[in-house]
C-alpha cells in the first residue's frame, strides 16, 4: 500500500507543484486552482476538502486558498518523523536482508550515479531518481508489515519530495550523486553485517538531505 490519496483533484495539485505551475505559499482563488489542475467547481470542492485536511492549503473566505509554506520548524518536524520510521524499520529489515537485494539495489545506484553524471539535466533524471529513492527507502518501512505506517510515510514523504524541488540546488546533480553515495554507505553496512553502522549511515544521510534541502 502506498498511502496516496485516490483522488484525481489531489494528485494534480502535486503535479502542479511539481511542475511549478503552482508554487509553495501562492495564493489564489477557487477558480484560479480549478483552472490549474483542470477540474471543475464541484469536485474542486471535494479535493479543497482533502487538502485543507493535510494541511497543505488554507481556505479563508474574501482571501483565497493559500497552498502551505514550509518553515524551518516544519521541516525539522518531517525528518524527525521520517528518522524514527526508517531507523526502526531498516533494523527490522536487516533481520531478512539478502545478499542478492544488496548487490541489485548496490548496481541501480551506481546505474543512477553514472546516468546523472552523464546527462547532468534535472529534468531527466528526476523521475528515475525519485523512483529509485522511494524503492529504496520504502523497503525499510515496508518491513513493518502495517497499513497504518505505510499510509503515513507515503504522505509524509510525498510532502518532503516538494521541500526538495522548492529548493532546486538541493536536487542539482552534485547533491544527488552525494544522495546516492550516502545509500552506498547504507548498503556497505547491511552488506558487513553491520546493523547499527547501517543505521548510523541512515542518519548521517537524512541528516545531509536535510541540510541540503535548508542551506544548498
Amino acid at each position: 500500500m502506498r498511502g496516496e490519496i485516490e483522488n484525481a483533484g489531489y494528485q494534480a495539485f502535486f503535479g502542479a507543484l511539481i511542475e511549478g505551475r503552482l508554487k509553495l505559499g501562492q495564493t489564489l482563488t477557487q477558480e484560479e486552482l480549478c483552472q490549474v489542475v483542470g477540474l471543475s467547481l464541484s469536485p474542486m470542492r471535494e479535493t479543497t476538502t482533502l487538502l485543507e485536511a493535510e494541511g497543505l492549503i488554507t481556505v479563508r473566505r474574501k482571501v483565497g486558498i493559500t497552498i502551505f509554506y514550509p518553515d524551518v520548524k516544519f521541516v525539522g518536524n518531517c525528518f524527525q518523523f521520517r528518522g524514527v520510521l526508517e531507523r526502526e524499520g531498516l533494523r527490522k529489515f536487516a533481520q531478512t536482508v539478502t545478499a542478492g537485494w544488496i548487490e541489485a539495489m548496490r548496481g541501480e545506484h551506481l546505474g543512477i550515479i553514472d546516468f546523472v553524471r552523464k546527462v547532468n539535466d534535472m529534468e531527466r533524471y528526476r523521475v528515475p531518481v525519485k523512483l529509485l529513492e522511494r524503492k529504496f527507502h520504502d523497503t525499510f518501512v515496508d518491513a513493518f508489515e502495517n497499513d497504518q505506517i505505510s499510509v503515513n510515510y507515503a504522505r509524509l514523504t510525498q510532502k518532503m519530495y516538494l521541500l526538495r524541488l522548492h529548493n532546486l540546488n538541493a536536487v542539482g546533480p552534485a547533491q544527488t550523486v552525494t544522495s546516492m553515495e550516502e545509500h552506498l554507505a547504507i548498503l556497505d553496512g547491511l552488506a558487513a553485517g553491520d546493523v547499527e553502522g547501517a543505521i548510523d549511515a541512515l542518519d548521517l544521510h537524512l541528516q545531509g538531505v536535510l541540510h541540503r534541502v535548508l542551506t544548498a
